[in-house]
């Protein structure tokens, strides 16, 4: 069977595994120049930030063994941070049991070799979609068609799996009974700015979860393990102190088409207000994601799978959110279109 799958992020990789590994010809279509989704880091002057996920963590006994395998290969690590919580202006340690992992070097640093034995098509974006059905015979299976926007079209895939944000997938898919059951808004903005001060606080706080205010997180990006090296400013004799603010979805939404120096200088202030100190910015580097956090507010609508369609949809929206339920939502995908041989 040849399977297409649209996103090269946690969840692609997580099926792509499962589908090579029993036999199946795979094709990976991603619109950026490499693997990751929103766990992919940014590209600096020297070395990598983490813009989007900044962590996971492992809760079920077959994320839990997949962790413990990249940790035996030197790919994911565990991050020894004690968070800490702004609350009513208050900063302060919030220590819990939770056990943090990163990918060594970088956030997305395990997921390539998941790809390994299948067919990858990076900077390709797809645009349109048609499903064939033959007319040689009522018993026949259609298939699948993807054409991308560079004027490229790929054909004959007997099943196909979208792991794209939501609102993408509905685009791709308008006009399918599928397109009606994805929550809408079901992934909210983010701008995510990465702060390289030019006095250094020496705060103690590397991991802080924001209750009040223009943010949700502030992290040390300099004192993640492995992140030290990262640079915006070239020719540095010393590593500079580095913060990664991620704003609000609420104030993201609103701030969307807003300039990125104005967008730095309001992460500026902000971390300035949680640090309780005034931060001098020597670079900054900002990211929008237009499709980032899960919105809570809804209930998870479980993997969506037409039969009839061949055709399957995932990611860590369809579970709740986080990492592992973006892994376990490919496990559970790539079960789901196995199944279909049947």
């Amino acid at each position: 069977m040849k399977i297409a799958i649209i996103g090269a992020g946690i969840s692609a990789a997580a099926a792509t595994k499962l589908l090579i590994a029993q036999g199946q010809s795979v094709s990976v279509f991603e619109k950026s120049r490499g693997p990751g989704g929103r766990m992919s880091s940014k590209r600096a002057s020297a070395g990598s930030f983490d813009f989007g996920a900044q962590y996971f963590t492992a809760r079920t006994g077959g994320f839990q063994q997949q962790v413990q395998q990249w940790q035996q290969q030197g790919l994911v690590q565990v991050w020894p941070v004690v968070p800490y919580s702004f609350s009513q202006s208050i900063l302060s340690p919030s220590a819990d049991d939770e056990i943090r992992y990163i990918g060594t070097s970088t956030m997305h640093q395990m997921l390539a070799a998941e790809f390994t034995g299948a067919t990858l098509h990076f900077d390709c974006k797809i645009n349109e979609l048609s499903f064939v059905c033959s007319n040689v015979s009522s018993q026949s299976r259609g298939q699948w068609q993807l054409c991308s926007e560079q004027g490229e079209c790929f054909g004959g895939f007997d099943l196909l799996l979208l792991t794209c944000p939501p609102e993408q997938a509905r685009q791709l898919l308008q006009g399918a009974a599928l397109s009606l059951q994805i929550p809408e808004q079901a992934l909210l903005p983010c701008w995510a700015v990465l702060l390289e001060l030019s006095t250094p606080t020496h705060h103690p706080a590397q991991a802080i979860f924001v209750q009040q205010g223009k943010s949700r997180w502030i992290a040390k990006q300099s004192a993640k393990p492995g992140r030290h090296h990262a640079r915006l400013q070239e020719n540095l004799n010393e590593a500079p102190e580095q913060w990664l603010v991620h704003l609000s979805p609420e104030v993201s939404a609103v701030e969307l088409e807003t300039m990125p120096e104005q967008i730095s200088a309001m992460a500026a202030l902000e971390l300035s207000q949680v640090l309780g100190t005034e931060v001098k910015v020597a670079a900054a580097l900002c990211h929008r994601w237009l499709y980032a956090s899960y919105n809570s507010e809804l209930p998870p609508c479980g993997v969506l799978f037409d039969h009839k369609l061949q055709l399957a949809l995932c990611g860590d929206w369809t579970l709740g959110g986080r990492v592992e339920n973006a892994w376990l939502s490919g496990v559970q995908a790539a079960q789901q279109l196995l199944q279909q041989q049947l």
